[in-house]
C-alpha cells in the first residue's frame, strides 16, 4: 500500500482505530523479526537494530540508506568534526550513531536520548564498549504516554555550552508548539558559542492569504500548525514557515542556513523535510 492510500485511509479514523493499527503492525513486526534476523546476518547487517525498531524506515537497506543520506548532508554543510562534541536530540534506534562510529576520532562524543526506551535499551547495549557514545531515556511527557517528568522540567542530557554540533533530525516533525518552544530554548542552553544545530521539519508558506497544506489537513482554519493526522496530531506536524521562525528567534537562536525540501507546501505527501541550521544569536 502507497504511502498516500494509506495516509488517506488513516487521516480521518477515530483515536481508537489508529491505536489498533498501531497495536497490530507492532505485533506484527516482532512476529517477522526472526526472519529479519535471519536476512541480516546472511546480507552482513547484525549490527543494526530489530525491525520493531527500525519501524519507521522498514527494510535494513531503507534505514541504512537515510541515515547515509542525513550523514552526506551534515558532511555537505560542514557541521561535524571528527572530535566534535555532539548531541542526537531523538536519536532513535542509532541510526547516525551506527554511521559515525567508524568515522570519528578518540576525542569524539556523542549524546543520544529519546523517549522510546526501548530504542535506548538497545543503543546503550550495542555500544556499551565504546565509551564514545553515551544513550539517555528522556523520561518525558510524549506521544508514546506519560512520563514522570513534566516538559518544562525537562532537561537536554549534556551541560550548558557544551555541544559543538546537535541533530534534530524528524524531532520538530512530531512536537507540539509549546514541545517546540521549549526544546528550542534548550538547544540554544546547550549549544556553545559557536555551535550549530540541524533541525528538520515540515514548513509551508503562511504567507499567502489563502495557503493551504493537503498534505496536513487539520487544524484551525488559518492557522500555522497543521497535523496529518486528526486523532494523533503529533504523529506529523507541519509549521507555517514565517511562525516557526519567530519560535527560534525567541528562544535566542538564529537561521544561518535553510533548504526547503522536496515539497513546496501544496504537494499531497511531501517527500523530504526542511533543514535549518541554526546557531545562538
Amino acid at each position: 500500500m502507497t504511502a498516500p492510500i494509506m495516509a488517506s485511509l488513516t487521516s480521518h479514523l477515530p483515536a481508537p482505530a489508529i491505536e489498533a493499527l498501531r497495536t497490530t503492525r507492532n505485533a506484527s513486526l516482532w512476529a517477522f523479526s526472526p526472519i529479519d534476523a535471519g536476512l541480516r546476518r546472511i546480507q552482513g547487517r547484525t549490527a543494526l537494530p530489530p525491525l520493531p525498531l527500525r519501524r519507521h524506515a522498514g527494510r535494513a537497506s531503507i534505514f541504512e540508506a537515510a541515515a547515509r543520506h542525513m550523514s552526506d548532508a551534515i558532511d555537505r554543510l560542514g557541521l561535524l568534526t571528527p572530535d566534535s562534541n555532539v548531541l542526537d536530540a531523538g536519536c532513535g534506534a542509532a541510526a547516525m550513531a551506527l554511521q559515525w562510529a567508524p568515522r570519528m576520532g578518540p576525542e569524539f562524543r556523542y549524546t543520544g536520548f529519546d523517549v522510546h526506551e526501548p530504542s535506548i535499551k538497545w543503543c546503550t547495549k550495542h555500544f556499551a564498549k565504546d565509551p564514545r557514545f553515551t544513550f539517555v531515556y528522556a523520561d518525558v511527557s510524549s506521544s508514546y504516554g506519560k512520563a514522570t517528568t513534566p516538559l518544562d522540567a525537562f532537561q537536554f542530557p549534556v551541560e550548558s555550552e557544551s555541544i559543538d554540533f546537535e541533530l534534530a533530525k524528524s524531532l520538530f516533525t512530531h512536537l507540539l508548539p509549546a514541545e517546540v518552544e521549549h526544546y528550542l530554548a534548550q538547544t540554544r542552553r546547550v549549544l556553545a558559542p559557536t555551535g550549530r544545530a540541524l533541525l528538520t521539519a515540515f514548513l509551508f508558506d503562511d504567507t499567502a492569504p489563502l495557503f493551504q497544506t493537503p498534505a496536513f489537513p487539520f487544524g484551525d482554519p488559518g492557522s500555522a500548525v497543521r497535523w496529518r493526522l486528526q486523532a494523533r496530531p503529533a504523529a506529523a506536524i507541519a509549521y507555517g514557515r514565517t511562525y516557526f521562525t519567530k519560535l527560534v528567534e525567541a528562544a535566542g537562536l538564529r537561521i544561518v542556513t535553510f533548504e526547503p525540501g522536496y515539497w513546496p507546501g501544496h504537494d499531497a505527501v511531501p517527500l523530504a523535510q526542511d533543514y535549518l541550521i541554526v546557531t545562538p544569536s
